[in-house]
This record gives structure tokens, sequence and C-alpha cells, in this order.
């Protein structure tokens, strides 16, 4: 008779993770309105801010980091997997999608160049 190994059902799959997860507080804009990452990995993110929120959609966002006293912008795309509020401030978990390293003078608010008429 062979055994063969299965994974419990009673065991709590919401809390592992799929890449290691670092605490650091950075800089984020979404849509103009400010935060603080709380920790980020590899494939997400969790950051405070003060902007509504609700899960499922997809988000753009930049985080401000200094790499070799260079100051950068990682431009993120990503999907909002859980929103929590605590204290009056608002806590986003999103997925991350898309990301990638530009100067921080480089970046261009899509919105005010729709604005503007640029496309």
């Amino acid at each position: 008779m062979k055994h063969i190994k299965t994974q419990s059902k009673t065991s709590n799959l919401k809390y592992e993770r799929g890449a290691d997860r670092f605490d650091t507080e950075l800089p984020v804009d979404i849509g103009g309105i400010q935060g603080l990452t709380r920790n980020i990995s590899a494939s997400g993110i969790y950051f405070e801010t003060e902007t509504t929120q609700e899960p499922g959609p997809r988000v753009n966002f930049t985080v401000e980091v200094n790499v070799r006293g260079q100051r950068l912008k990682l431009v993120c795309e990503g999907e909002v997997v859980r929103v929590g509020r605590n204290d009056g401030v608002l806590g986003i978990a999103a997925k991350l999608l898309s990301s990638f390293f530009s100067d921080a003078a480089e970046v261009i608010d899509a919105n005010s160049s729709v604005k503007a008429g640029i496309h």
C-alpha cells in the first residue's frame, strides 16, 4: 500500500509568502496622494496612505528609493489584493505586476500629460 502525502486542509495558506519581505519605510505616490511603504518583496508591496482603495483593481504608483546615492523612482503597476484600516490610515497590499526604475526627474505624471493633451 502506497502512502501519498497531501497538504493538510487545515493549514492557513493566506499567510504563506511567495518571496521574502523586507520591512522598510520608503515614500510612495499613488495618484498624487503620498504614503509610506511598510514592507516590500520581489512580488509585492504593502504601504499605508490616506487614499481610498478597494481590493481587485490595478493601481499605478511610484516608490522613491536611494540606490548608491542616486535618487530613483520605482514605477509600479500592481493589483490590490488586500485593504485594511488602522487608526485612520489605509493599508494596501498589492501584488506587483510590473516595475522598473526611472530617474526621479524623468517620471511624468500620466494624468497631467493627458490633461495637457500629451499622448
